[in-house]
C-alpha cells in the first residue's frame, strides 16, 4: 500500500483548521529506495532554474506509538522575476519509507499562474536530476501530481 503520509497530514491540518484551502500544484512519490540528503541537496542547487535553496530538517521526537518521521524541506527560487518558487519535501518514516513532495502551495489563495507555469517544468527537472545523480532512476515514472484551483497545462516530454 502505498503512504500518502505527506498528503495525509496536509489534509488533516486543513480539516483541523475549518475552511482554510490550500491551492497550487503538488507532485508526489513513495520513493523504493532510500535516498541521501547531501545528494539532494545537490541536485536541487544544481537544477537548471534554481539560483537559490534554503534547507531545513525536523523531527518532532517520539509518537505515542513509533518514532515521528525525518523532514527534510528544500525551499527553492529562481531568479528574481523568473517566478520559480517550490518546496521540494524528503520524508523518512519511522519504518524506513521513504516520500517525496514536491510542491508551490498557498493556503486560502490560488498562487498566481505565472508561478505555476514557471514553476512546473522546475519540479519535473528536479525529479530528473535526481534520478540522474542520487539512484532513484524509477522515481519519475511514480511520480502523481495534483493540481488545486490553478491550471496544469500539459507539459513537453
Amino acid at each position: 500500500m502505498k503512504s500518502w503520509n505527506g498528503i495525509a497530514m496536509v489534509v488533516a491540518a486543513l480539516i483541523l483548521a475549518g475552511c482554510d484551502d490550500l491551492y497550487g500544484v503538488s507532485r508526489s512519490a513513495d520513493l523504493t529506495a532510500p535516498v541521501e540528503t547531501a545528494c539532494v541537496r545537490h541536485a536541487v542547487e544544481t537544477t537548471p532554474g534554481i539560483v537559490s535553496v534554503d534547507y531545513r530538517e525536523s523531527h518532532s521526537g517520539k509518537g505515542l506509538f513509533h518514532p515521528t518521521p525525518w523532514t527534510y524541506a528544500y525551499v527553492y527560487r529562481g531568479q528574481p522575476g523568473s517566478n520559480v518558487l517550490g518546496v521540494l519535501d524528503i520524508t523518512k518514516d519511522y519504518d524506513g519509507r521513504t516520500h517525496i513532495l514536491n510542491t508551490l502551495w498557498q493556503l486560502n489563495a490560488k498562487p498566481p499562474q505565472d508561478e505555476v507555469d514557471a514553476t512546473r517544468p522546475v519540479m519535473r527537472r528536479i525529479e530528473a536530476a535526481l534520478a540522474a545523480q542520487c539512484g532513484l532512476t524509477d522515481m519519475p515514472a511514480q511520480i502523481r501530481e495534483n493540481c488545486r484551483g490553478v491550471t496544469c497545462r500539459i507539459l513537453p516530454a
